[in-house]
């Protein structure tokens, strides 16, 4: 009771001093009130990192490597009759066309069909633009995007500086767009197989592929075949050394950098895998001699085995050899190929072998498919498409059933055996896969998660089990597996599979990005598919569309350190827009890259920068430079108490670090009453930038605002300091007591 009574006559004056603060930082969670944080959690964080002894230190600034690899080149406009800017093609059939030198660089075009009879070239009175390709003969650069001038319906004039002579052998079409690359549509790390620690991204555009080594930073073009061109979603693996690029609908491409004809050393270009049924095998026979290491060598003229290719025993004569038993080649020239056999030397014997025969409806090659997992030495794909050289849908059209290639064979699929069907019969469809350990693979559905086990051995065998049909993956690059889970984007957020035993996944009741719910609800729905995502350095990095954006132009970054949400990472561009995340190593360092959708390589950490500077659109020689927008505001400070407080004093302890002078302004958000007190710079309270290496303890009065709790906003703008504790003091203040009626 004396206590209590002191307690009413005390004087404001005569309230004890409070204090609250944090003295480390190790996580976000933006979606409860800002006053039911825990200590060292914080509501916002953008650009942020907390390291291991808890400092919310500014991330190190995105930089592009690559340049921007895209044209963005503006097709030309031709003044009409009236002056009216008006662009004028042709039309898309091309004409076989002659050219006659009319003098000061105007040549004079007849257009004229295979067997050489003038046709009309539809070019109007006013004028418009053409293509010319393959004309020859003649001095100068013809060909190229051309102004024409009618002259009559089956020719037209062209006035190109420096051309003069006759021209033959040319066509002309529809214009086209200088370089004509112009968009980004997929990319994959590729681990060179001669070197441990050479990685490159390989990234293709619209008419051909480019590789980035991360190494030295050059770029390597990788033509496609004649008359391919890439304009949709395409996903790139590398697979057995060899990268594939797959577009749903459309025939494989395959890229061997091994092959010392087109490889790295020598041209690089991608081919078609062969498409349609494939022939079934004949059986090869030869003297087959066992080396005392067991190596079997086997003499067959144009025997069509490549390393990697599975054989199977037929006949072993006295080799010692079992019949049935198969065999991976290790060793294969023109004219002969070697296994490994345990059995002991046996001089030479007659053998048969034969390459695995399907035992259902035959072997087709690589179908028409979206996209391609490894999984058990095989390659699984969805089973959407046929393997015809112009492919079409299967009839009736089938979006949830799978097909696994042959063991080593990324070319070699059997659709009776070794196919299938998940969820048949609902509406359902296949939107990932993903190994799990050395015999099972994960099928992410759009509504549910199924798993196959057993896909390293006869798939005669295999078994599929529903992992949970209550929720299903809405973005397959969104799928990343680390330490026994599985962590995906679903219609509810980030969702999890844990792993319980060698039989067992497990679902996570809560989203992993309950925490961040708020932040969640910017992300834009209607692009969520486009999501992707990686692991590096104990942390899941997610790029996602936000606001108004149709590509993923924000990252949301979780610390598996410290379980909890880390950082928002933006960069202050609108051209910062994501297409894939990929750790890979330069060097023996492993690293995160963003490929962009302008077509650069970004590296987004171990950079060491203090700002960001990407390339903001093509045909630019320099990178813009731009200023890393951290911002971090902490909890709620509420001392512990209900009653209103006057906040008084407020001290931070900031480090710059060894390479860079820190910078930035800090405010005092009241809430009840609602107020926010600027409090000044580093600079304001220092005299001058904080220097690289030094530390400070910056101590300052706020000024006496009132309210139940308060929050520290800080906003570094130079640097990368270091945020290691704040530490707010206050008194109570207390209320006449009044009573209403």
């Amino acid at each position: 009771m004396r206590a209590d009574l002191q307690r009413l006559l005390r004087s404001p004056l005569e309230s004890a001093v409070l204090q609250d603060g944090d003295t480390q930082f190790t996580g976000l969670v933006s979606r409860l009130r800002p006053s039911q944080l825990k200590p060292g959690q914080v509501s916002i964080a953008q650009n942020m990192r907390f390291d291991e002894a808890g400092a919310a230190k500014v991330r190190e600034g995105f930089r592009s490597i690559s340049g921007a690899l895209t044209t963005t080149a503006v097709i030309p406009f031709i003044k009409s009759a009236t002056g009216t800017s008006a662009l004028v093609l042709i039309g898309t059939t091309t004409a076989h066309c002659t050219g006659a030198d009319q003098g000061s660089g105007t040549i004079r075009i007849t257009t004229k069909n295979s067997g050489g009879v003038a046709i009309a070239h539809g070019i109007p009175a006013t004028g418009g633009m053409v293509n010319l390709a393959s004309f020859t003969g003649g001095s100068g650069t013809l060909n190229g995007n051309r102004s024409a001038t009618y002259v009559s319906s089956t020719t037209f004039d062209v006035t190109v500086a420096g051309v003069s002579g006759a021209w033959t052998g040319g066509i002309v079409g529809a214009i086209k767009l200088t370089g004509g690359i112009t968009t980004v549509h997929g990319s994959c790390r590729f681990s060179d197989p001669t070197s441990s620690n050479d990685e490159s991204i390989i990234i293709a555009l619209n008419e051909k592929a480019v590789s980035v080594k991360l190494s030295t930073n050059g770029t390597t073009d990788i033509a496609y075949p004649a008359g391919v061109t890439v304009n949709a979603d395409a996903d790139l693996q590398q697979e057995f050394g060899k990268v594939m690029l797959r577009r749903e609908g459309k025939n494989t491409l395959i890229f061997d950098a091994q092959d010392g004809s087109t490889g790295f050393s020598g041209t690089p270009a991608f081919t078609k895998v062969a498409t349609g049924t494939k022939t079934q095998p004949v059986d090869l026979s030869a003297s087959a001699t066992v080396s005392t290491k067991g190596q079997v060598e086997m003499s067959v003229t144009s025997h069509g085995l490549s390393t990697g290719d599975r054989i199977v025993v037929v006949d072993a004569g006295s080799s010692g050899l079992t019949v049935g038993s198969s065999f991976v080649v290790n060793k294969v020239t023109d004219n002969a190929f070697e296994f490994f056999a345990d059995i002991k030397s046996a001089g030479s014997s007659t053998v048969v072998v034969r390459k695995n025969v399907s035992i259902g409806g035959g072997f087709i090659n690589a179908p028409a498919a979206a996209f391609g997992t490894l999984a058990g030495q095989r390659v699984f794909v969805p089973f959407t498409h046929d393997s015809a050289a112009s492919p079409s849908a299967r009839s009736p059209q089938v979006r949830d059933e799978i097909i696994a290639s042959d063991i080593f064979d990324p070319q070699t699929f059997d659709p009776i055996l070794n196919s299938f069907r998940l969820n048949a019969g609902a509406a359902d469809h296949i939107v990932g896969m993903h190994p799990f350990g050395d015999d099972s693979l994960v099928v992410f559905n759009r509504n549910s998660i199924h798993r196959l086990i057993g896909v390293s051995g006869s798939l005669l065998d295999v078994s599929s089990h529903v992992l949970t049909d209550e929720l299903g993956c809405l973005a397959r690059k969104s799928i990343v597996y680390h330490a026994g889970a599985f962590l995906f984007l679903s219609d509810d957020g980030v969702m999890g599979l844990t792993f319980q035993d060698a039989l067992n996944l497990r679902g996570t009741d809560i989203p992993l990005s309950e925490a961040i719910q708020t932040e969640f609800k910017r992300v834009n729905r209607d692009h969520m598919d486009k999501a992707v995502a990686c692991y590096s350095d104990n942390r899941y990095y997610l790029a996602v569309p936000t606001g108004i954006s149709t590509d993923p132009n924000e990252i949301f970054v979780y610390s598996f350190l410290n379980n909890s949400w880390e950082s928002i990472d933006t960069v202050a561009s609108d051209a910062f827009t994501v297409i894939d995340l990929i750790p890979a190593k330069s060097g023996k360092v492993n690293e995160v890259y963003a490929v962009t959708t302008q077509g650069g390589v970004v590296k987004i950490s171990q950079t060491g920068r203090a700002d960001d500077s990407i390339f903001e659109s093509s045909g630019k020689t320099a990178a813009t430079v731009l200023q890393i927008g951290a911002h971090l505001r902490t909890r709620a400070y509420d001392f512990g108490t209900v009653e209103r407080k006057r906040f008084n004093h407020l001290d931070l302890h900031v480090q710059s670090d060894s390479e860079h002078g820190s910078e930035g302004s800090f405010s005092l958000i009241a809430e009840d009453p609602d107020s926010t007190t600027e409090l000044g710079t580093l600079t304001d309270r220092l005299g001058s930038v904080l220097a690289k290496g030094e530390g400070a303890s910056v101590r300052t009065r706020t000024g006496n605002p009132r309210g139940f709790s308060a929050q520290i906003d800080w906003k570094p703008s130079s640097g990368r300091p270091e945020l290691r504790s704040v530490a707010l003091r206050a008194t109570n203040t207390f209320n006449s007591v009044t009573s209403a009626k």
